[in-house]
């Protein structure tokens, strides 16, 4: 499906603004308005800065994970929209991508414009019953809703999924969907999806450097789960040498239980890296070297009383025989699973949580 330039919808159609409160924007962390449309953001818009003081604003700005939803009994669909190309990065394009689910099934895949304008797109073929309307946003392109509209006459309501654990989960670009075929086919979408988790994804590109900004979300966030990704930057970008990157996830995850003192919580290190796992990095670690911090950790924390803290050996989740589902270009190390990879991760990942008893529990807020 593609879309065009933006033109009169439907000759008889309901328009629903982007700021009606019959539409919920899940996964966001906060919203900003403009003049005509909302984008939704996954920091604190306001403090955005203090969280990524170096630059990459942009990235809290692409809505990974986050979907638009309402439920409606119309069977056609009209979405107004502006999108923004995706940052200049190695191995191939992404490209900006947008899921229609209807009732937890992929409807509609929609390539989506990138030039900053005003453009629609029109799905057919909805239920024409009362359904839930997902509208998964894309991962890696800074994205606006200018409004929907749906057929005249349609009935329109705000979606109830009853009792759903809240997921809140920390990453890197592997986590944020980087390779994924779309939005709702990424690594943390396909959990989501399968487990009926509410996701609220933290997953931010060259970022998981256990920013005690980060931290502070977490904790101050609902959450019925939560889980940590962390390893790969650390390594490449050098930010903690071996002593400083187990007393910075020690006290990042002390951070994070201030709000959540015993709700389950995995740390995962990172997935296999071929290029990386005997070379070190700036700060003199080759990446298994971290991952052996990562676990010293976790093993501290443990050993003082946090018995619901988790660890998850990332090649254990996606190792070296998963190499050949990793995305590849010249120039680039293999860092990211490729659109064939990520279900595969998804599987894995729901697998081994379960198997270490990492579980949400529906707290009575949740309900």
């Amino acid at each position: 499906m593609q879309t065009r330039p933006a033109r009169a919808s439907l000759d008889a159609s309901l328009d629903i603004p982007h700021d009606d409160p019959r539409l919920r924007y899940r996964g966001a962390v906060s919203l900003r308005r403009g003049p005509g449309w909302t984008a939704p953001w996954r920091l604190p818009r306001e403090e955005a800065a203090l969280y990524l003081p170096e630059g990459g604003l942009g990235r809290a700005a692409m809505p990974s994970g986050v979907r638009v939803t309402l439920r409606t009994d119309s069977s056609s669909l009209v979405c107004r929209y502006q999108a923004d190309p995706a940052p200049t990065l190695n191995g191939p394009e992404e490209r900006a991508h947008l899921d229609v689910v209807c009732d937890g099934r992929r409807a509609h895949t929609v390539k989506l414009e990138t030039h900053g304008g005003d453009a629609e797109f029109r799905c057919e073929g909805l239920p024409g019953r009362m359904a839930t309307v997902e509208l998964w946003l894309p991962f890696y392109h800074q994205f606006r809703l200018c409004g929907l509209s749906v057929e005249a006459g349609a009935a329109v309501a705000g979606d109830d999924p009853g009792p759903q654990p809240r997921w809140v989960h920390c990453g890197s670009s592997i986590s944020q969907g980087r390779g994924a075929a779309s939005p709702s086919r990424t690594w943390t979408a396909l959990v989501a999806r399968r487990n009926g988790w509410d996701l609220t994804s933290l997953a931010l590109g060259r970022s998981s450097g256990l920013e005690p900004m980060t931290a502070r979300l977490m904790r101050d966030l609902p959450a019925d789960l939560l889980t940590l990704c962390v390893g790969v930057n650390v390594q490449a970008l050098g930010s903690h040498n071996r002593d400083a990157l187990v007393s910075a996830l020690v006290g990042f995850v002390r951070t994070v239980r201030e709000g959540h003192p015993t709700t389950p919580f995995a740390v995962m290190s990172t997935i296999t890296a071929p290029e990386r796992e005997e070379v070190p990095g700036p700060s003199g670690m080759t990446m298994r070297e971290c991952r052996a911090r990562i676990r010293r950790a976790v093993t501290l924390l443990r050993d003082h009383g946090d018995t619901r803290l988790h660890h998850l050996h990332g090649p254990d989740v996606f190792g070296p025989v998963h190499t050949r589902l990793m995305l590849e270009a010249e120039g680039s190390d293999r860092l990211h699973p490729a659109a064939d990879g990520h279900p595969v991760l998804a599987s894995r990942f729901s697998t081994l949580l379960r198997l270490a008893g990492c579980v949400p529990t529906l707290t009575a807020a949740a309900e």
